[in-house]
């Protein structure tokens, strides 16, 4: 209980001092852009190379090979579900299928690896790297075509530089190429600024929200509990019963277990389809994770 006591401290002061920045003025919409551009573009990348800097190890790569395995049955069952349960609702198309991706794909970029990391350390964080690298794959073919998305360059995400750090950290730990020690620490250092400017970009995020809109977005509850408690709990009971590896689970669980991905919305604006719906659903989820993550955390440390 200590670890989560110590991880909860630190992600809600994080995200309350985003939001005490955002709402008081001392953080402009410029600033928080930009924030978020340099976790993306700099901090994100040199602490997933840094990750990969460790000696390989034969137990990590089987648990990096389970985390392949688990993430690809995850995104093909959360897909499935997910269109069977929005057919069941009276949503308009738009929103149903909206409803499937924001379901399905988990914020793993901004929030899932920085906090991974946080929890597991760099061998969990080389497990979210894996994990990311399945989730690019399903994202850019299923739902940019589900989204009906226009003008949506493949290109823009290939030459993203978080993609290209977690191919080349993958190549690194797997070429058991060698990296020196001090361009190793020198990635470690810059990258362990990642956990706390993600959770102070959620927190942006939420002080530029209307409570009453979130309160009135009934259908982001269904999406925000099959994505932030009925995955995450799935996933880790699955693999303890099939007695998967520990730290492959562990890892998946709690990515599984975060907020609904931005880049739905992203999707949303460019196919000018259900919008509305998909970024109050995120801020909404985003909101909810900070009573939920906990309870997971929980269930992970309880059952080992």
């Amino acid at each position: 209980m200590g670890a989560l006591a110590g991880v909860g401290v630190k992600v809600v002061l994080a995200g309350l001092l985003g939001f005490g920045l955002r709402r008081k003025g001392f953080v402009t919409a410029e600033l928080a852009q930009d924030l978020g551009k340099l976790l993306l573009s700099v901090i994100a990348p040199f602490a997933i190379v840094a990750a990969a800097t460790r000696p390989y190890q034969a137990e990590l790569a089987s648990s990096l090979y389970t985390t392949l395995a688990v993430s690809v049955t995850y995104f093909v069952l959360a897909v499935a579900l997910g269109v069977a349960v929005s057919r069941m609702t009276p949503m308009e198309v738009a929103e149903r299928r909206a409803l499937v991706c924001l379901s399905t794909f988990p914020n793993m970029t901004f929030i899932g690896m920085p906090i991974v990391a946080e929890l597991f350390g760099a061998a969990g964080l080389l497990c979210a790297v894996v994990a990311n690298l399945v989730f690019n794959l399903f994202f850019f073919t299923f739902a940019e075509n589900y989204m009906g998305s226009v003008g949506f360059k493949l290109k823009t995400i290939v030459t993203s530089p978080v993609v290209i750090a977690c191919v080349v950290a993958v190549v690194i730990f797997f070429g058991r190429l060698p990296v020196p020690d001090a361009f190793g620490s020198a990635f470690a250092m810059l990258g362990g600024a990642m956990a706390p400017i993600a959770m102070m970009i959620v927190g942006f995020g939420l002080a530029e929200s209307y409570l009453g809109e979130l309160i009135r977005n009934p259908f982001g509850y269904l999406a925000g509990g099959m994505r932030l408690l009925f995955w995450p709990v799935l996933v880790l009971v699955a693999g303890r019963l099939l007695g998967l590896d520990t730290l492959a689970v562990n890892s998946a669980t709690i990515l599984f277990a975060m907020p609904c991905g931005t880049m739905t919305v992203m999707l949303a604006a460019r196919s000018g389809r259900a919008y509305r719906f998909c970024a109050q659903s995120v801020v909404q989820s985003n909101a909810m994770m900070f009573l939920t993550l906990p309870g997971i955390y929980w269930l992970i440390q309880i059952w080992p």
